[in-house]
């Protein structure tokens, strides 16, 4: 992390911060970087809760660190998943739906492919999580939709290409290599708000029952 840290100064004090809700890269003496700032400083701060949720599992996300209203995480690439995707990828996604369902991430893969990215080792890295949780992508409250059953695990495979073929059997294999209902639960310390918190404890319950 000590890049990030350099680097995190280094666009303090001499890179002025532009963009809404997207995120913007910088090149800088330490290496590429992505600096974020999301719709309103709530979102972002949301985003960068499951950044560290996801990472306290073992998802693959990318490095991150929060200061002064901005998350900067390392860059990780600029190959997206794209719509040609490998048997290797399939795999992937269906080794890491669970987490992503319970965090009510609905733009796990993003509308155009692009928010799971290549790193050189051929994984795959998912770089947004801005829509996980009470907000939408672009920041606005998810309201009643984000709640304590975890209708994803029904909506994502229905309706997302890539997840159609997720059988049953793997959720629970799914569930089962990121540590299950333990891991998950302690992971929650990562998370700030207590209402996400305490929404994400019952998600964590519900799912436990369905895939086991």
């Amino acid at each position: 992390m000590a890049a990030i840290d350099e680097a995190m100064e280094y666009l303090r004090k001499n890179i002025p911060l532009g963009g809404s809700t997207g995120a913007k890269l910088y090149d800088t003496p330490q290496g590429k970087f992505v600096g974020k700032r999301g719709a309103h400083p709530a979102h972002i701060q949301n985003e960068y809760d499951f950044n560290r949720f996801m990472n306290a599992l073992g998802v693959p996300v990318p490095d991150a660190r929060m200061e002064d209203g901005m998350m900067l995480t390392a860059y990780e690439g600029d190959e997206r998943l794209g719509f040609d995707v490998s048997d290797k990828d399939l795999s992937q996604l269906s080794r890491d739906f669970v987490p992503h369902a319970v965090a009510a991430n609905w733009d796990m893969i993003g509308m155009d492919a692009d928010n799971a990215v290549r790193r050189p080792d051929g994984t795959l890295s998912y770089v947004d999580l801005g829509g996980a949780g009470p907000f939408r992508a672009m920041g606005a409250p998810k309201g009643q939709a984000f709640g304590s059953k975890v209708g994803e695990i029904d909506t994502m495979r229905q309706k997302n290409p890539y997840f159609l073929n997720i059988p049953d059997k793997e959720l629970g294999q799914s569930f089962d290599f990121y540590g299950g209902t333990d891991a998950m639960t302690d992971a929650l310390e990562h998370i700030r708000n207590n209402r996400t918190r305490d929404i994400l404890q019952q998600r964590i319950q519900d799912v436990s029952r369905r895939v086991a």
